[in-house]
């Protein structure tokens, strides 16, 4: 057995209860793939009380506006886009990457790779974004954090 297969059969014992497809917070959290950042923790909730949306480096791209849509038709009026230290994501050399693997599959990349190399401009570039798209009916409750992966401090940028 593979350690997929453990942690598969680990799941489906697990007991969870019905939980609405509504967050209790009413809040989305925009949050990296980072296995040190997890929001529920980090805000002092529970499974449930957030719609997670995560991608490297907790950016607002495409995909995740589109996830925050869906989002908000499901009770969502809150959001806060949440960026950390010591990021991975950010120190990512999205040209150099690009570049190879794109010679070495003999394939081109169609998507972004997202480049950014300071957390506070992307962070308030990404809130910004979130503001301005009509796409989202609830733009008014916007927030930008960063969250110290050493010391588990939150530290509001955009408010």
């Amino acid at each position: 057995m593979t350690g997929s297969d453990d942690l598969i059969r680990q799941a489906r014992s697990a007991t969870v209860g019905a939980l609405p497809k509504s967050p209790r917070m009413n809040t989305a959290v925009i949050a990296c793939i980072d296995a040190r950042v997890e929001p529920n923790r980090v805000l002092g909730g529970d499974q449930g009380d957030y719609h997670v949306i995560r991608n490297a480096g907790g950016l607002v791209t495409d995909d995740a506006l589109r996830s925050l849509m869906v989002s908000q038709s499901h009770g969502t009026t809150r959001v806060i886009v949440m960026m950390h230290t010591d990021c991975a994501a950010m120190a990512y050399p999205a040209a150099a990457e690009r570049a190879r693997l794109e010679q070495e599959t003999g394939q081109r990349i169609e998507f972004k790779l997202h480049p950014f190399d300071d957390l506070e401009t992307e962070l308030h570039r990404g809130v910004a974004q979130l503001r301005s798209t009509p796409f989202l009916p609830h733009t008014e409750n916007i927030r930008g954090v960063i969250y110290d992966v050493e010391t588990g401090r939150v530290r509001t940028v955009v408010d």
